[in-house]
């Protein structure tokens, strides 16, 4: 006879081993994520406005060492019509290949590119009216190297990529905006050594 209780705890115990492998911020987004449509569903039309955004970020690593790593970024923000809470949250997917140009030593490689696709839920206030906006996701990048800074490398060139924001649209019909952006770049101890590394990063964006 087939055991429910037995079964039960085993797939809990699975679930368990697998979401101890996720850093504790792409967890709790995920969840959140997984939560909002399961619970919320979608609406009949977004309030966010549907055209192509094409933006630009530059910044800087976050770690205090000595050491400093600029990005330089150019993207693709691609709205869906999925919207959540009356259309105060809805969800795109941020496409973007970023320039990493670390303060190494010589002779050793200080340039690296990285590709990315992050899923992107933005909350607006004042029921989806405001101007103001948090972004939030978790998505995956690839790196075309091991990144080493210091003593410090990657391991995996595969890695999660967490973002937060907040930003302002502006100027005709909201075409514009400005955002301020921690962007964190782990492998999630799937695999040693797992240094990470975190960016803070300005971005302006025009939306077509």
């Amino acid at each position: 006879m087939f055991d429910s209780a037995t079964s039960a705890r085993q797939v809990v115990a699975a679930a368990r081993i697998r979401t101890a492998r996720l850093p504790s911020r792409a967890l709790a987004i995920a969840t959140f994520a997984v939560a909002a449509t399961a619970v919320l569903g979608t609406s009949a039309s977004a309030a966010e406005p549907q055209g192509l955004t094409v933006y630009v970020e530059g910044g800087k690593s976050a770690k205090t060492d000595g050491r400093a790593t600029d990005t330089a970024t150019i993207g693709l923000r691609i709205p869906t019509q999925t919207s959540f809470w009356g259309g105060s949250l809805s969800l795109a997917f941020d496409v973007y290949a970023s320039q990493w140009r670390s303060d190494e030593v010589a002779g050793t490689r200080t340039q690296f590119t990285q590709l990315g696709v992050v899923p992107m839920f933005r909350y607006r206030f004042d029921a989806g009216q405001s101007p103001w906006f948090i972004d939030a996701g978790v998505g995956v990048s690839w790196l075309d190297g091991h990144y080493r800074r210091g003593n410090e490398e990657f391991s995996t060139e595969w890695n999660f990529s967490d973002h937060l924001g907040v930003g302002r649209n502006f100027g005709a019909d909201n075409r514009h905006e400005l955002g301020v952006y921690v962007k964190h770049v782990s492998n999630a101890s799937i695999k040693s050594p797992n240094p990470g590394e975190t960016f803070y990063q300005l971005r302006y964006g025009y939306r077509f």
